[in-house]
């Protein structure tokens, strides 16, 4: 076998564990989320992260640790059901993200919920 021929063998499988290794990291967060509208018009079996901002209607029991409230987006709404505990900045008018499951009685079923931050940087340059 030629030197030529090694090295080439060498590149192929270095090249393939390369393109492995992207592939298997970029796999699981093709799709990070699907909007409240993506989700009621295909509805999904298994699990799912559904993004939308909070309305008004938080109802919290159990010393705060089991929530309801509705996520929205532009055209779509959904209840979400959650127990445990919510990120600090949860409230009226911020974005989530809910983990978990839509039910056959057409409530989400979060195992987690994940606040959006909003941005802290200004658009305006700083100045002196």
């Amino acid at each position: 076998m030629s030197t030529t021929l090694k090295w080439a063998v060498v590149m192929l499988v270095v090249a393939g564990c390369v393109g492995y290794l992207i592939y298997s990291a970029s796999g699981g967060s093709s799709e990070y989320y699907l909007t409240v509208s993506e989700l009621r018009s295909h509805p999904q079996a298994g699990d799912v992260r559904v993004a939308g901002v909070v309305q008004g209607d938080v109802v919290r029991s159990d010393g705060g640790l089991h929530v309801r409230f509705t996520e929205k987006d532009a055209t779509a709404s959904i209840l979400v059901d959650y127990h445990g505990p919510l990120p600090d900045i949860f409230q009226p008018g911020i974005t989530v993200v809910s983990e978990g499951r839509l039910g056959p009685d057409g409530v989400f079923h979060a195992r987690d919920v994940l606040a959006k931050c909003p941005s802290r940087f200004s658009t305006t340059p700083y100045t002196q």
